[in-house]
């Protein structure tokens, strides 16, 4: 009962994040152009790097561990808040060579401006973690959603005004103020002025390998940024950029409400390894049967779909979504491993995979660079492939499982997926529909058609699992 409330209410949060963020982009991306969202893209390396180090995973630890003392949850305070203002410090301080680094004399300005987003969310990061640890996904979900709408107004507003890139840099600090000031106002934590240096290492000690795997982790997220910010120019960096968001939309569409909701239960079962490998296998499930479709169908329709949602000056967008929504449904699975290692403690081997999976991919960034970006997705493409197998490989092996298990679970909406982008792609080439309906109908039409495929051949060739995972509404009406 405890995963079904949380996964509601992380879900709501979720929904309300991808679809304000649909609307971001939709708007942002025609009033903001391409080279501006490079410039963001840059400052965005910098700040997430720096947001590994700002409370070093010790939020994790706050949930995981089983025993708490105010002692321990105010000494993990005052460490966020040391750490929040250092980098806001330093960010200020180093932000000029940044700039000097990527050739961008704005940059500088974009990151001070975002390092005040560090100690501000700091100030929150503890409250947060104390209300994920006891569940309170709802009043979660309430404070998400409503700083993600404010920050979007904010954005949307600035940038009608003429804005441009730092309309982007309010919209982060708009939604870090409005999140921070909601969880004082609804937690009643006061840290206390005191810091246990024990305490202190009792929880490093456990979170220490997870800092180091956050770490191994953005320098394979991020990499591509740099270079490519190094590289090529800005307005390819835009186009990059706004295809990887792209790319990311199914791990946080679902994939995080997954991870998000399924760690606290798994770390409270982590002795009942039956269970852990129940929920692993469930969500694996639910999770494929949405990112699948997703991804697939968008790889068909990339072209109508880009010139709809963000315009025709994203003409590089397309061709780098090829290659790049494949990697969305691999990452989307990959998304709940990490809650079954870190459930179990097993933070050590999360960081030895997540450093496998940082060579595979920083070597396909480097290689690709010399060539094109296009080549650079398509080696970025295939380090998702062999790392994602062998992480899948190792977690399954983890809770005592088979990867035969593993396939068996994904098997019935990957096939579902494949028949309906089949299909799809055949009724986009054989007929023209393209050139008498346009591009906004005819991606309506797509989709309903491809919808109405997936879920049919689910139905019939799937019964077992489409009943397991599909919505109640298609049950009345299919089954």
């Amino acid at each position: 009962m405890t995963v079904k409330k949380n996964v509601k209410w992380v879900a709501l949060s979720q929904a309300s994040k991808v679809i304000l963020q649909l609307l971001s982009l939709t708007i942002l991306t025609r009033l903001i152009t391409p080279d501006q969202y490079g410039i963001m893209a840059m400052a965005m390396v910098v700040t997430n790097f720096a947001l590994i180090f700002r409370d070093l995973g010790t939020s994790s630890a706050i949930i995981q561990r089983k025993k708490l003392t105010p002692e321990i949850v105010s000494s993990v305070f005052w460490l966020n808040m040391f750490m929040g203002t250092g980098i806001c410090l330093l960010l200020i301080i180093i932000s000029p060579y940044i700039s000097s680094l990527f050739k961008q004399g704005l940059l500088d300005v974009i990151l001070i401006i975002l390092s005040l987003s560090f100690p501000i969310s700091s100030l929150g990061a503890v409250h947060q973690a104390l209300l994920e640890r006891e569940s309170k996904f709802k009043l979660i979900a309430a404070i998400e959603i409503s700083s993600s709408t404010l920050g979007l107004v904010i954005a949307v507003a600035s940038a009608y005004i003429g804005a441009g890139v730092y309309s982007l840099v309010f919209q982060t600090l708009t939604s870090c103020v409005i999140s921070t000031s909601a969880y004082w106002l609804f937690n009643d934590f006061r840290p206390k002025f005191a810091i246990s240096k024990n305490d202190l290492k009792s929880l490093i000690s456990f979170s220490g390998n997870l800092t180091l795997f956050n770490l191994i982790n953005y320098f394979s997220r991020n990499v591509d940024s740099i270079i490519i910010g190094r590289k090529f120019s800005a307005i390819v960096l835009g186009s990059y950029s706004l295809s990887y968001r792209i790319m990311l939309f199914p791990i946080q569409s679902l994939s995080i409400v997954a991870a998000r909701s399924l760690y606290p239960v798994m770390s409270k079962n982590q002795d009942d390894l039956g269970e852990i490998k129940n929920l692993f296998f469930k969500t694996l499930t639910v999770i494929a049967s949405v990112t699948a479709p997703m991804m697939f169908g968008l790889v068909v329709i990339r072209e109508s779909f880009v010139n709809v949602v963000f315009g025709n000056q994203w003409e590089i967008v397309p061709s780098l979504i090829l290659w790049m929504a494949p990697i969305g449904f691999i990452q989307s699975l990959l998304s709940v491993t990490g809650s079954v290692m870190v459930a179990q403690g097993k933070t050590a081997l999360q960081m030895y995979l997540g450093l496998l999976s940082s060579v595979l991919s920083v070597s396909a960034f480097i290689i690709g660079a010399w060539f094109s970006i296009y080549m650079l997705a398509k080696l970025y493409l295939l380090a998702n492939v062999i790392s994602g197998l062998i992480s899948l490989y190792v977690c399954t092996r983890s809770i005592k499982a088979s990867f035969y298990e593993l396939i068996t679970n994904i098997s019935a909406p990957l096939i579902s997926a494949m028949c309906m982008a089949g299909i799809v792609f055949y009724i986009q080439n054989a007929v023209s529909v393209k050139y008498y309906l346009g591009d906004y109908t005819s991606v309506v039409l797509y989709v309903s058609i491809g919808f109405i495929v997936y879920v049919l051949v689910y139905r019939f060739l799937f019964s077992q699992t489409f009943e397991k995972v599909a919505p109640k509404i298609l049950k009345k009406i299919l089954l």
